[in-house]
């Protein structure tokens, strides 16, 4: 008899199969339905089939009231991250009494999270893409390792109290300059955002005002119970220097989300979209959306994230020169103001798995600070190391509500369309014999503007508008470049326009205290090298 869809059991893909009885052989193409609750065979030309089906009991932490880790069919492998044991195949030199990050296959009947300690469910798919190489509490090594994910349960989360946001957006525009952001109040440090989590079958909360409950957006355009967020920002695989991970390419079989690993810079939007789309085609894999990333920004700042009693931090910058995973050894007090000084130092050379001067390497488990969790469990490199690319894009006019391919002819994302400033440089209106545009639930658009402090044209959900009211930082009053900055850890804030209309998130790893999960600000969707991407599966 086949369990309940709801009882505390699923499928063991590992022991389940179906053979052909007349010929007595296995069938290779067996699907099992998590909607339907049911087997599929598809293409079998045998007159008697018969499946054995083994179900096991498995871990579900009540306060995801049913948005549990959902591990597409087997092809995501559970594991767990231990903090004080080093990976067996990892030379790591540094520090040896002080590391971390050794990877075994978790045992699902078993708390392999908790939400509620902060721990999140963390995944990985296997170079060979195989799954049954490993039993539970076995080590994964490094090696055998290309890709980690992390689990973002659905969630509905009460809007914050900001008259400037939802009361006729007054006040949404810079407050003018102060002298540093010491100036600034910090409206993260004590005010977790308030989280439930749950899932499609309690139907969407709708709030568009101070109190009332919204279920995040990015979950809703999917009818999803869940995402699988790269821990890491993507790397091209083989790359030994940062050059060699400068590719304009859509080249899927590249991709490795893993630490100590250049990321993949250089890269136009429409070919990170599509490297990223063609990834993991099963598991739904696409390119970030700017939402998206704001999903993981209000979890980050809540009781399951980085806040306890109360009290909230951002994660530390990664300063380690486009290496995943890296961490500060220390806050930075200023942000980026032109030179590598005391308040700001960063790492202009720093080697794969090795420590520097100022910044650890993942190995090292004082990296967790950089985690969005403060433990392994976490995403890292969302503040700092590169910009982050993310499909939030402009309209092209006015009058036209069509996504803009990009700046200008010199200038754009790939894609075919407008330009947003076709007479800023080069020739023509729009880009014709360019990447064709996927499905408008891949990416998330904004009214056009020219400005980029018309904070109101952000999206409730994408950690944008909420995150008001905005200043502007001139340190050292008149020496220094004046920065925008919004009243979360005064984190840098600039709004897509017609001159740069693409998204960018998380800033560089030169860029100091206005790093953070809650910075944002706009490119034109060029490949640059300081810019890369992050891939999300959607269950």
């Amino acid at each position: 008899e086949i369990p309940n869809k709801d009882s505390n059991y699923s499928l063991d893909t590992s022991s389940s199969y179906c053979k052909d009885v007349l010929n007595n052989t296995r069938i290779s193409n067996v699907n099992w339905n998590e909607e339907k609750w049911g087997i599929e065979l598809n293409n079998v030309s045998t007159t008697k089939t018969k499946c054995y089906l083994y179900f096991k009991q498995i871990y579900k932490e009540e306060i995801l009231r049913g948005a549990i880790p959902d591990l597409g069919n087997g092809r995501l492998i559970p594991i767990t991250i231990s903090d004080n044991e080093k990976p067996s195949d990892v030379n790591y030199t540094n520090n040896e009494n002080k590391y971390g990050g050794k990877v075994r296959k978790a045992d699902i009947t078993t708390s392999w999270y908790s939400y509620g300690e902060h721990r999140w469910a963390n995944a990985i798919i296997l170079k060979d893409g195989e799954i049954d190489h490993y039993k539970p509490g076995d080590e994964i090594p490094e090696s055998m390792i290309e890709s980690y994910f992390v689990w973002i349960p659905r969630y509905k989360y009460r809007l914050k109290e900001n008259e400037n946001v939802y009361n006729g957006y007054t006040g949404l525009e810079s407050k003018g300059i102060q002298p540093n952001n010491d100036n600034i109040p910090n409206l993260g440090k004590n005010n977790p955002y308030e989280i439930e989590f749950e899932t499609k079958k309690n139907g969407v909360s709708m709030g568009s005002t101070q109190n009332s409950w919204l279920t995040h957006p990015a979950f809703v355009s999917f009818n999803s119970n869940g995402m699988w967020v790269g821990k890491f920002e993507t790397g091209y695989f083989g790359a030994t220097n940062m050059s060699e991970a400068e590719k304009n390419t859509q080249e899927s079989d590249k991709i490795i989300i893993k630490p100590n690993v250049y990321s993949w810079r250089g890269i136009q939007v429409g070919n990170a979209f599509y490297a990223s789309y063609n990834y993991q085609r099963d598991l739904e894999s696409h390119l970030m959306k700017n939402s998206e990333w704001g999903a993981v920004f209000y979890l980050t700042e809540s009781k399951y994230g980085r806040c306890s009693e109360g009290n909230c931090s951002e994660p530390r910058i990664n300063n380690g020169n486009y290496i995943t995973g890296y961490s500060a050894s220390f806050e930075p007090t200023c942000g980026y103001t032109g030179t590598n000084e005391t308040c700001n130092q960063f790492e202009e050379e720093v080697k794969l798995n090795q420590d520097g001067t100022f910044t650890y390497n993942y190995y090292n488990f004082f990296s967790q600070e950089a985690s969005t969790t403060k433990d392994y469990s976490g995403i890292y490199d969302m503040a700092g190391s590169a910009w982050e690319y993310v499909m939030g894009v402009l309209q092209t006019s006015a009058t036209d509500a069509s996504p803009a391919s990009g700046r200008s002819s010199e200038y754009n994302s790939g894609f075919k369309g407008s330009y947003s400033c076709p007479s800023c440089e080069g020739e023509g209106n729009e880009l014709i014999n360019g990447l064709e545009w996927p499905s408008s639930k891949y990416y998330d658009l904004y009214d056009f503007n020219t400005s980029n402090q018309l904070y109101q044209r952000g999206k409730l959900g994408d950690a944008t508008k909420e995150l008001g009211p905005f200043y502007a930082i001139q340190y050292d009053y008149g020496t220094k470049p004046i920065r925008f900055v919004n009243s979360y850890f005064a984190n840098v804030s600039g709004f897509v326009n017609s001159n740069y209309p693409w998204f960018v998130r998380g800033g560089r790893f030169a860029d100091g205290s206005e790093t953070g999960v809650g910075t944002f600000t706009y490119e034109n969707g060029y490949a640059y090298s300081q810019y890369t991407f992050r891939i999300v599966l959607m269950q």
